[in-house]
């Protein structure tokens, strides 16, 4: 399975639970089974209207971010570690 972990303010549109395991071979599949548990609510803080990873956040597989990976395409395996955080910046 495929361990799923949320920062707490994106967790807030999971019933504030932070991890969550699903069985998918990429990470567009593992995202499409949370918005089919939460809904809505959790979609819209992670894509938007065109199904495009928000800019203000960063997705890691493995610790690695996607940008530099395949996106939503990128390939999961079986206890792989999908960590979804708002993005940090500033001055």
């Amino acid at each position: 399975m495929v361990k799923i972990i949320l920062s707490s303010v994106i967790a807030t549109a999971a019933n504030g639970k932070r991890e969550h395991t699903v069985s998918a071979s990429s990470l567009r599949e593992a995202l499409d089974q949370l918005f089919a548990t939460f809904g809505d609510a959790l979609k819209s803080r992670i894509v938007d209207d065109s199904g495009n990873i928000r800019k203000l956040l960063s997705i890691y597989v493995n610790g690695r971010n996607i940008r530099f990976l395949n996106q939503l395409d990128t390939k999961l395996s079986q206890d792989d570690e999908v960590a979804i955080l708002p993005s940090v910046s500033g001055g």
